[in-house]
């Protein structure tokens, strides 16, 4: 196991958030006009998730380093959380979708009937229209990167130790992002470098908000950028291991 190094020099000026059951909050909805000024409606959204925390969370992003492993093997030994295009080959016990077309695209196929689907207030209001949604609002969304809502929400449902399998992000040696499912339907072209910060900055955040939660990558060949995740802190919550050892002292005794 490699523990994450921190660079010195960085200051941390978030405080650690006290975990608590979700129960629901209260959302912008909607601007109407009356007597011509503007309204901001909003709504309570009560949780009808309940989740309760069973084994380990793992949260699988869609880079190809996890391509060779039986994602099925997870099922038996925790609850695993995705995004996106994940449901075309594997469906988590949760999905997140952030973007429209993809939001889209997994309504028309019904993945809210075989996984609790997470989206943003504006996809939750959408569908469908005049009832209730198929859909789940991301608890207190931080309004980040697909990937990171997933992590996040692991968090949310009171996790204390989440696996990341699939979250490889910049090519070796390029700086461009590399997902599996990049170019094909309703996935724009291969995004620069500027995601790669926000995804960095977004998780190195949730570490210091969280230090009681163990984040653990799991990658064969981590590139250096995975050894030099800036938390800020000395919290020493994140680490990265093998798929053999995640596969020898994880999924075996479990």
């Amino acid at each position: 196991m490699v523990v994450l190094r921190t660079l010195p020099g960085v200051k941390s000026n978030l405080n650690p958030i006290e975990w608590k059951p979700y129960k629901g909050e209260t959302v912008n909805t909607h601007l109407t006009i009356r007597k011509g000024k503007k309204i901001q409606e909003t709504a309570y959204y009560k949780d009808r998730v309940k989740a309760v925390p069973r084994g380990n969370a793992y949260c699988i992003g869609n880079g190809p380093s996890r391509k060779q492993f039986d994602l099925n093997r997870l099922k038996a030994t925790g609850q695993t959380y995705g995004c996106n295009a994940l449901y075309r080959d594997f469906i988590p016990d949760f999905i997140f979708s952030i973007d429209s077309p993809v939001t889209l695209e997994m309504v028309k196929e019904k993945v809210y009937e075989k996984c609790i689907h997470y989206t943003p207030s504006l996809e939750v209001n959408r569908y469908p229209k005049g009832g209730p949604s198929h859909l789940h609002l991301i608890p207190n969304n931080p309004h980040w990167i697909c990937g990171n809502q997933a992590i996040w929400t692991a968090g949310v449902h009171g996790h204390k130790n989440i696996y990341l399998l699939g979250f490889d992000f910049r090519e070796f040696g390029k700086d461009q992002l590399n997902n599996i499912y990049q170019d094909t339907e309703n996935y724009g072209e291969r995004h620069n470098d500027t995601v790669f910060s926000g995804w960095l900055k977004q998780f190195r955040d949730m570490l210091k908000l969280r230090p009681y939660v163990n984040y653990i990558m799991v990658h064969d060949n981590p590139p250096e950028y995975m050894h030099n995740v800036q938390t800020g802190t000395d919290m020493g919550n994140s680490s990265i291991i093998s798929y053999k050892e995640f596969e020898e002292t994880v999924l075996a005794s479990s």
